[in-house]
């Protein structure tokens, strides 16, 4: 029976990975294609104002709920309904208090900035937020349950209609303003699919019940959402103001597409995995940490190698040669969002026992390590600015494993074999991509020749070294097309 149950959830959290990374890359790519149509339209100035606007929209919306939504996941199932009354009323009320500050915001930034557009602007982002704030319980609710598929189909109606309700009016020459409006319709697109597909109905009245609790567990998670957000940006602060714009957009262009293939899926992975760790008794918070990392690392790792190996065909392929300087950097940041992934895991285990503490008390000190190393050496150019983010992103994704293993007494070694077999098979992938980006002088041919090697190596090789990830993958994939039964004799990496 519990073997059973083990495998239930193990496949649900593999299914709601696959429809959660999907969603992920395929809402971010509509994402690409309509900026790119609205840059031919709009001027850099439309783009420049709505820019700093969310800047601001960026640091509120780490408190826009308190943690609320993701202490509801965890929510026992006898309290799930009043809980999940408690969190609706709670965060539309802090979402309507989040857009009134705005409106206060919007005028100091306009001063500020020396934009009069912003008074109006960022209120109208920030209503945003109580739009979202009237399906957020639902969309925690989904994510408890691991019902992904509502949570793409849901990203999927967002950002459609943000596109084509900001290119529409981009065409009709509503300036700025296109932006702003794309971004309400797609939240109220969001929040009607939510409502549609989730069958949970809030009574219209004001409840505190587990209030309390709630926040306990929430607040420090907004703590943890709030270091986040500067740690995620603090490298562009850096550069830009170090080196200048010029080197700023080499760097991003560097970081996109490990930002798109890797630290989307850690943003996925952290994602699914707290409802999957929340529903494990904690005698097999063991088996999750060990099994997610094996997972993610049979993603992560070879992603990482390939993005290395085919950065210049990549580069010169996409982007042009005015885009050289960008190669090295793509090179050390696969590392990076490879690392970033990888300590997903141990971060998840800290939540879902109650130790969200553990990661501010990583967190902080990290920060003040990348902000004094970034400080040192980013004059040096952009590549030391992503070898700092690579090392101390390294190293933090080490300490925090290992911290998460003696909370679960796993000892070092079988976190390593966690992740070894995975690597071996990203490894030995490596080799023919090496030789076909050494042999192939064209950028395009060396791009498409690149990654089809790379596939194919790196299923054979999956298969030889860690053939319990290829079996389940099969598995998972006969059983949506009809063709199989998902639990027909898998082995589990039980002996990590």
């Amino acid at each position: 029976m519990a073997a059973t149950q083990k495998r239930s959830l193990e496949s649900r959290t593999v299914r709601g990975m696959m429809w959660a990374y999907g969603a992920y890359v395929g809402g971010r790519s509509v994402v690409l294609v309509s900026t790119a149509i609205l840059a031919h339209i709009l001027n850099p100035a439309d783009f420049g104002v709505v820019g700093v606007a969310l800047v601001f929209m960026t640091f509120l919306e780490t408190i826009k709920d308190m943690g609320l939504t993701q202490a509801l996941i965890v929510a026992p199932p006898e309290e799930e309904r009043t809980r999940a009354q408690t969190t609706f009323i709670w965060t539309v009320t802090i979402a309507v208090g989040l857009a009134l500050i705005a409106s206060g915001v919007g005028q100091v930034a306009a001063g500020f900035f020396g934009e009069s557009s912003l008074r109006a602007i960022i209120p109208a982002l920030a209503f945003t937020f109580v739009i979202e704030s009237v399906g957020n319980t639902h969309d925690s609710l989904a994510r408890k349950h691991l019902d992904y598929r509502t949570r793409a189909i849901a990203q999927g109606a967002e950002v459609l209609t943000r596109g084509a309700t900001g290119i529409t009016l981009a065409l009709t020459g509503f300036g700025a303003w296109s932006l702003v409006l794309g971004y309400l319709v797609g939240a109220s697109a969001r929040t009607t699919t939510l409502w549609t597909l989730v069958k949970f109905r809030p009574r219209l009245r004001y409840t505190s019940e587990h209030l309390g609790s709630l926040i306990r567990f929430g607040g420090a998670l907004t703590l943890v959402d709030i270091v986040a957000a500067l740690t995620s940006n603090i490298d562009y602060l850096f550069v830009q103001r170090v080196l200048g714009a010029a080197s700023l957009g080499l760097y991003l262009i560097g970081f996109r597409l490990p930002e798109l293939l890797i630290l989307n899926l850690a943003v996925v992975a952290a994602d699914v995995l707290f409802p999957a760790f929340a529903e494990l008794r904690k005698d097999r918070l063991e088996y999750g940490l060990l099994t997610s990392l094996r997972y993610l690392a049979a993603l992560a790792l070879p992603t990482a190698v390939a993005l290395a190996l085919l950065a210049r065909p990549i580069v010169l392929a996409l982007f042009g040669p005015k885009w050289h300087g960008s190669i090295e950097v793509m090179q050390v940041l696969a590392a990076f969002a490879a690392c970033s992934a990888l300590n997903i895991p141990a971060g998840t285990i800290y939540k879902v026992s109650g130790r969200a503490w553990i990661l501010i008390a990583l967190s902080l000190p990290y920060l003040v390590v990348l902000a004094t190393l970034l400080y040192l050496f980013t004059a040096e150019g952009i590549l030391a600015a992503a070898l700092c983010m690579t090392a101390t992103m390294a190293t933090g994704a080490v300490i925090a494993s290992v911290v998460a293993g003696r909370m679960l007494s796993v000892p070092l070694v079988r976190i390593g074999r966690a992740v070894l077999a995975p690597a071996a098979a990203a490894a030995a992938m490596g080799v023919p991509v090496f030789a076909v980006e050494r042999l192939v002088h064209s950028p395009w041919l060396a791009l498409i020749l690149g990654a089809v090697v790379a596939a194919l190596a790196y299923a054979a090789s999956l298969h030889l070294f860690a053939r319990d990830i290829t079996d389940r993958i099969v598995r998972v994939v006969a059983t949506r097309l009809g063709r199989g039964a998902l639990d027909r004799g898998a082995p589990a990496p039980a002996d990590l």
